[in-house]
């Protein structure tokens, strides 16, 4: 009996985590109901021109994205590197992130605080800054 009581209360607790994630991972925008779950290929990056065609998932029940594939990748991330984490929606219709930053010089990971705006259900930018300092836009569009 306390074996499918702590069961009980595990499943209930892991709802609750999973309501709270989901609800991060989807906003309004519009008018619309907007969700960044899913994947989304990189389609071009300012100033740097690097990991063009690599793929971030978004999972369903996380509030964070992972490399799934890497295309042009000069800057030593990994695959199933977090990209995106900490993701929570904005009062403006997008969200703030958390963006994984790579030079290859140092083991330790390096997230800086960015922002995406959602430009349409199958497009976003991704807004913040590069390893070298300098503000950095990124375009995704979403993979069906």
């Amino acid at each position: 009996m306390k074996t499918l009581k702590l069961f009980s209360l595990l499943g209930f607790l892991f709802a609750l985590t999973s309501c709270d994630a989901v609800r991060q991972a989807t906003n309004t925008t519009g008018g619309a109901v907007f969700s960044l779950n899913g994947k989304w290929q990189l389609s071009s990056n300012n100033p740097e021109n690097t990991l063009l065609n690599s793929i971030v998932t978004v999972s369903l029940f996380s509030s964070e994205g992972k490399f799934t594939y890497l295309g042009n990748n000069t800057q030593c991330y990994r695959d199933n590197d977090i990209k995106w984490k900490n993701i929570k929606s904005d009062k403006a219709g997008g969200y703030v992130i958390d963006n994984l930053l790579s030079n290859c010089n140092s083991g330790a990971l390096n997230y800086q605080p960015a922002a995406i705006a959602v430009i349409s259900n199958g497009e976003i930018k991704v807004n913040g800054k590069n390893a070298a300092g300098q503000n950095n836009t990124q375009t995704w569009t979403r993979l069906k």
